[in-house]
């Protein structure tokens, strides 16, 4: 039979309560977009729940990768500015969604590069998570580059270098600015792993504790030799993936940093 009088009375007397309610959802979940958004899915969520006093951290193991787009400087000097971002944001789009689809996090955007994590659980399954995320980014990648070739548009060459340890993750900065980033030396061997990709002329390198933890047979790792790392005590095997079909181009020996 429809609302009764009584019943609309009852409605119009909740409103003025329904009301705060649905603002203080809507406010809420603008936060949450906004902070997922500008500082990451996971540092986002964190800082949602309480997590901003600066020196809190946690110590987790994880795999750190260094993504980068190579050659940005030169192109910065003859691009217009509208192109030189679009083009940035094409290429960051797809590292992003290959990262995010995997499970992993982007912790910052770094000019042209970003630093990303992987922490799913186990290093087993965050360097599983890491290389699956690696070949697509490679697979689209060299998709996007023939079609913004067939359009007449720039290109670029990139990089991405992945390594695993332990790293502390939390609130670093001033007490009126903080940033929730990591920090420990898997974080600055990433830095140095990620130095080597002209000297072993690959767009990928991961450290020989990525190979060790992925599943074996899913992903033909060759080794690239061992090497004396700059701050770094002892030496360390590197790798990179072979791809058969040329999805995984050399690193173009033409493209300067």
């Amino acid at each position: 039979g429809g609302f009764s009088a009584k019943d609309r009375a009852l409605i119009a007397a909740l409103y003025p309560a329904l009301g705060l309610a649905l603002k203080s959802l809507s406010n809420r979940q603008m936060a949450s977009d906004l902070l997922q958004t500008y500082l990451g899915r996971d540092p986002g969520q964190r800082v949602l729940s309480g997590e901003f006093q600066r020196g809190s951290s946690t110590e987790i193991d994880a795999v750190i990768g260094l993504f980068d787009l190579k050659g940005f400087t030169s192109l910065a000097g003859e691009l217009p500015g509208p192109e030189l971002i679009e083009m940035l944001n094409d290429y960051f789009g797809i590292a992003v969604a290959a990262t995010h689809g995997h499970g992993g996090n982007i912790l910052k955007f770094l000019g042209d590069g970003m630093l990303v994590m992987f922490n799913l659980g186990s290093i087993e399954k965050d360097a599983q998570a890491a290389l699956d995320a690696a070949a697509e980014l490679c697979r689209d990648i060299s998709l996007r580059h023939e079609q913004r070739l067939a359009l007449g548009l720039p290109i670029t060459d990139w990089t991405l270098a992945l390594h695993a340890g332990k790293i502390l993750y939390g609130n670093i900065g001033a007490e009126n600015r903080l940033d929730f980033t990591v920090i420990g030396p898997a974080v600055n061997q990433t830095a140095r792993i990620a130095d080597m990709h002209r000297s072993v002329g690959q767009n990928m390198i991961f450290s020989s504790v990525v190979q060790r933890a992925v599943t074996a047979g899913k992903h033909d790792m060759v080794s690239l030799g061992r090497y004396m790392l700059r701050g770094v005590a002892d030496p360390l095997e590197l790798f990179t993936v072979y791809r058969p079909n040329g999805a995984m181009p050399n690193l173009s020996p033409y493209v300067e940093d």
